[in-house]
């Protein structure tokens, strides 16, 4: 063993005193309709949200595919899915591609 073993202090009072840190704010989640095109498969897209939950996500997920099918040839076989995620605090939740061209969403959206 090198150098001098540490001292603790005999008396409890000159112990410095275990600060707890404050609970962390919590982290802001939110849901979203992404899309992963058959051309790349491994990558995935927020198309439209954030959303507070899972089912408002999932229900615009039909408004999502027939907007894609519309304007692109193919686009009903891509892959439609609910993704969540998460953020940590002080930052804000990204915005989905598709929110200004789908007015139908707005108001479901969270803020």
């Amino acid at each position: 063993m090198n150098g001098m073993p540490a001292r603790r202090p005999l008396d409890l009072a000159d112990r410095t005193p275990v600060t707890r840190p404050e609970t962390a704010p919590a982290h802001q989640t939110g849901f979203y309709v992404s899309v992963r095109t058959s051309a790349r498969m491994a990558e995935s897209t927020l198309a439209l949200g954030p959303f507070p939950d899972r089912d408002t996500a999932h229900a615009h997920m039909p408004l999502v595919r027939a907007y894609v099918a519309a304007r692109h040839r193919g686009g009903e076989w891509w892959r439609f899915s609910v993704s969540r995620v998460t953020v940590r605090p002080g930052r804000a939740l990204p915005t989905g591609t598709l929110n200004a061209l789908i007015p139908q969403a707005g108001d479901e959206l969270a803020a």
